[in-house]
């Protein structure tokens, strides 16, 4: 009899819970991960003269490169990493290690995203130079 009223409660349970189901929140649409704008051409850059033009990209080019040391080659993740591995202050040395890496990995990901920026206003102003056929 006690076998029949737990198959009974498990039943109405399951019924019920379709009933009285939790909605899902809505899933956002946009993307996870980073999208940059499309960079367009104003109607100032397309005035310049192709010496002008020239010379932004040549002013822009020292900002793609990074001055950050990659994740292997940086002494400070390494330090994390031994923070965390090795118990040299328990328990806040992991939460100090965890800290670094994420804050190293944040500032690597603005540091590509800046980057990425600057390729693309490059890549807009070589596509101008290529309309107005420069040094041809």
């Amino acid at each position: 009899m006690k076998l029949i009223n737990y198959f009974a409660i498990t039943v109405l349970l399951t019924v019920m819970s379709s009933v009285m189901a939790v909605p899902m929140p809505p899933i956002p649409t946009e993307p996870i991960y980073f999208e940059p704008q499309v960079v367009e051409a104003t109607a100032e850059i397309r005035q310049q003269s192709c010496v002008q033009i020239d010379k932004g990209i040549r002013y822009l080019q020292p900002y793609t490169y990074t001055y950050k040391p990659d994740y292997y080659q940086d002494g400070t993740n390494k330090f994390a990493t031994a923070m965390i591995t090795m118990d040299v202050l328990p328990i806040l040395g992991e939460y100090f290690g965890f800290a670094y890496l994420g804050y190293s990995a944040l500032i690597d990901e603005k540091e590509n995203r800046r980057i990425l920026n600057v390729k693309q206003q490059i890549a807009m102003l070589r596509q101008v130079k290529a309309e107005k056929h420069c040094f041809e």
